[in-house]
């Protein structure tokens, strides 16, 4: 994957498929269908696919969002929970492929912030009116997510 992927579209590298950032609802259910690739849709606007994503071998369910036909959002979050060092551990390969992806985020006041509270980890980027947050999140236990905010 180069830099451009991840701002454009996501691979789903387990059935081998980009989805374009740019497809609306219908094209998404459409190319799932064509492509054979299983989904669900918990809601209207939501469409849920698990697939390995970052070249690793990691299992996500990426929960596209939408608004209407448009695309808004996609939230991936690995589908095994893990706690303690496991956590700490998988955050950072997580980390280290994006960072891969996107480059280094360059923010002094969040990286102190992950430092003094490392279970409420947040890394952020802006490119080209995408925001991409990789956190951890303690709500019913320890979530780590990977949220794509499309402008």
């Amino acid at each position: 994957m180069n830099r451009k992927n991840m701002l454009e579209f996501l691979t789903m590298e387990s059935f081998d498929a980009d989805v374009s950032f740019s497809m609306t609802k219908k094209e998404m259910i459409d190319f799932l269908q064509e492509k054979d690739i299983p989904f669900g849709m918990p809601t209207e606007m939501q469409i849920v696919v698990k697939s390995k994503i970052l070249a690793l071998d990691i299992d996500f369910y990426i929960d596209f969002q939408f608004k209407g036909e448009k695309l808004t959002a996609l939230t991936m979050s690995p589908d095994m929970a893990l706690e303690g060092k496991a956590l700490h551990s998988r955050y950072n390969v997580i980390q280290k492929a994006l960072e891969n992806e996107l480059g280094h985020s360059h923010n002094f006041l969040l990286t102190i912030t992950n430092l003094l509270a490392p279970d409420s980890r947040l890394i952020r980027w802006h490119k080209n009116g995408i925001v991409i947050e990789h956190y951890l999140l303690n709500r019913f236990g320890m979530e780590e997510i990977i949220n794509i905010e499309l402008q």
